[in-house]
């Protein structure tokens, strides 16, 4: 069965995979970028300079905070930045955060401009596609008899 972040991975094909940690890595970042409140949470009315400062900045002051433990960098960040996946998430989320930490850690501390351009890409893709999806949707109901 296909995860939630497999899903908006695979709406960049051209986008080459990520393996072991750094896979782990990028997946977090998707769920915490899936989980914020966007309607609500003070991030939404911050959008200008997510991409920029907030995820980047939050991500990485949270990895010399936590420990080289992954569950309470999950908790630091996702508590910062209002994340709240949704219960289909979770269980993936669960999965993720028992890989081990310092590899995933450390990705995430030197590499988080990278990440975070990774996750920008795969949420302009998937938001574009299930755009073009619901106009595929709305057209066909205008044909229908």
């Amino acid at each position: 069965m296909a995860t939630s972040t497999d899903r908006w991975l695979a709406s960049v094909p051209e986008l080459p995979a990520l393996t072991g940690a750094h896979s782990t890595a990028e997946r977090l970042l998707l769920l915490l970028h899936y989980g914020i409140d966007w309607e609500n949470g003070w991030v939404a009315s911050r959008r200008a300079v997510y991409w920029e400062h907030h995820l980047p900045d939050r991500v990485r002051l949270a990895t010399y905070r936590c420990g080289a433990d992954l569950d309470r960098w999950w908790g630091i960040v996702s508590e910062k930045l209002e994340s709240r996946p949704n219960a289909s998430q979770r269980l993936e989320l669960s999965q993720l955060l028992r890989e081990p930490p310092k590899p995933v850690l450390t990705i995430m501390r030197e590499s988080t401009r990278a990440l975070v351009l990774r996750t920008q890409i795969v949420a302009t893709a998937y938001r574009e596609s299930q755009t073009h999806t619901r106009r595929q949707r709305d057209n066909a109901g205008e044909t229908s008899p």
